[in-house]
């Protein structure tokens, strides 16, 4: 489920020594976690050094000092970091002014804007590599699920690929689970192809009770103030992340303004959200319905919110988010009712 770039980027762990910080940013939150994953992975045996970017805000020399310092057995070592978001610019710095060998740091940060000044910092600096991620169109998610599945011998039509990847929330380290349990379930592997019925997918999914967000996302969208009362509650009950919740609320929107600008242009909205191949039969209404009540001029002001919606659920605490969220979701809620 990753491009050729991604490929590249993640095999430089091994094979550029020159690199110091190895910079994973961008809109997918899933896949920046798998692609420092991947690399650590290849550093097979050698030990990992955790540190918090609060950690290197207060001590901008601990990050170089880890990056120096030898494993207490002399094997291996690799340090990793999880930058919230502007913090630690200075330890980040300091690290890229090391001469001389060093451990590779692999480090994480959220969706940062082009004005971000350790964003620039990492992509100007020849002894920084950086990669950033976006989020997947709905087509291009089904289309790495197939991808992965082949890769596990299964053989899967493009539709239940996208139900998957929507089921996932086009989140795809959940996608590649749903895709391993079926193998597991059909005794698959490239020597023993199996055809994935959607029986087989209804009744894993079911198992594992994998929180679905698809059904707050219309709720909200529709301005059903009494389903998002109660999707609201269940998302809390099984504690999905807010951010997760957020970023499939952008999904979302982005996918309405695409289909928003053909019904401008004169055609049925009922017939463009029929032709979608993306749109799961079950929640057509729900897709005219939205349309209906999200002119193109409301989704771009709802796009540019929900950004700084997220900008905020990364800067506070998971509990707070959560709350934040849930209040936020009812405004848009109510603001989708009155347009009914």
């Amino acid at each position: 489920m990753s491009t050729a770039k991604e490929r590249g980027f993640i095999g430089a762990i091994t094979t550029r020594p020159d690199i110091r910080l190895f910079f994973i940013f961008g809109q997918d939150e899933s896949a920046n976690t798998d692609i420092a994953s991947q690399m650590a992975a290849i550093l097979v045996g050698a030990e990992r050094v955790d540190i918090d970017s609060d950690q290197i805000r207060n001590d901008p020399a601990l990050l170089a000092d880890e990056a120096t310092s030898m494993s207490l057995f002399g094997d291996k070592r690799y340090v990793r970091v999880n930058f919230r978001r502007e913090e630690g610019l200075a330890a980040v710095e300091n690290l890229l002014a090391l001469e001389g060998e060093a451990n590779p740091v692999i480090a994480i940060a959220g969706n940062l804007t082009k004005a971000s000044k350790l964003r620039k910092l990492a992509e100007s600096h020849p002894r920084a590599l950086s990669f950033i991620s976006y989020l997947p169109e709905e087509g291009d998610a089904a289309t790495a699920v197939m991808g992965y599945a082949a890769t596990l011998g299964l053989k899967l039509d493009r539709s239940l690929a996208a139900r998957i990847a929507r089921y996932t929330g086009q989140d795809r380290k959940l996608a590649q689970a749903e895709i391993e349990k079926l193998s597991l379930y059909y005794d698959a592997s490239p020597q023993r192809p199996a055809t994935v019925e959607i029986a087989a997918f209804e009744a894993l999914s079911a198992e594992t009770g994998e929180e679905n967000i698809g059904g707050l996302v219309n709720q909200v969208m529709g301005g059903e103030l009494r389903g998002t009362g109660r999707e609201l509650v269940a998302a809390r009950e099984m504690g999905v992340e807010p951010i997760r919740i957020i970023r499939a609320f952008q999904r979302r929107v982005t996918l309405l303004a695409t289909l928003r600008a053909k019904v401008d242009s004169g055609s049925n909205p009922g017939a463009v959200v029929k032709a979608t191949r993306s749109i799961f039969w079950k929640e057509a209404d729900d897709f005219v319905k939205q349309l209906g009540r999200w002119p193109s001029a409301r989704l771009a002001g709802l796009n540019s919110h929900l950004l700084d919606v997220e900008s905020k659920l990364m800067s506070v605490r998971e509990n707070l988010a959560m709350v934040i969220l849930e209040e936020e979701l009812i405004r848009i809620a109510r603001a989708a009712a009155r347009r009914g």
